[in-house]
This record gives structure tokens, sequence and C-alpha cells, in this order.
């Protein structure tokens, strides 16, 4: 005889997560703002020294995809010190 399989009961765990503290956001948010920073400039040195036109355009978009995403990064690293700062 074959037996036949029964629905089980799926057991369903709830996790709880803690939540972020704010001093952790502004590292986070700091480490990445310098990360992008330093490949921005990176990007803007090598697109100032390449003599490749297909290289120059190539950094050139880098260096403007990298610089939006450090200006982002800045903003929400300012906003999170705001948030931080002691109300009066």
């Amino acid at each position: 005889m074959v037996r036949k399989k029964r629905a089980r009961a799926k057991k369903i765990t709830k996790s709880v997560k803690e939540p972020v503290r704010l001093k952790d956001r502004i590292g986070l948010a700091w480490k990445n703002f310098l990360l992008f920073l330093i490949i921005s400039i990176i990007s803007f040195v090598l697109y100032t020294f390449s003599s490749n036109d297909l290289l120059k355009n190539f950094f050139g978009v880098l260096l403007i995809i990298f610089g939006f995403l450090t200006f982002a990064l800045l903003i929400s690293f300012i906003v999170l010190l705001i948030l931080r700062a002691p109300k009066k």
C-alpha cells in the first residue's frame, strides 16, 4: 500500500529585528560617501589624462554618475547629522 502524504502545518517563525541605531547609519553613510568620493576622484584623474576619445567619454560618464551618487550620499549624511543633533 502506498502511504498518502499529509499536509503538515508549516511553522511560522517571526524574527524580531532590532532597529538600526542612528550612529550605525551615520557611520555607514560616511563610509559610502568616502568610497564614492574616492572613486569619482579617480574617474576625474583618468578622464583628465586619457588621450583616447572612447576612454575619455567612458570616464566622463563614470565621473557624472559617481559625482551624483557622492552628492546624494553627502545630503543623506547631513540629514543624519541633523537628526542626531540634540533637540532644544
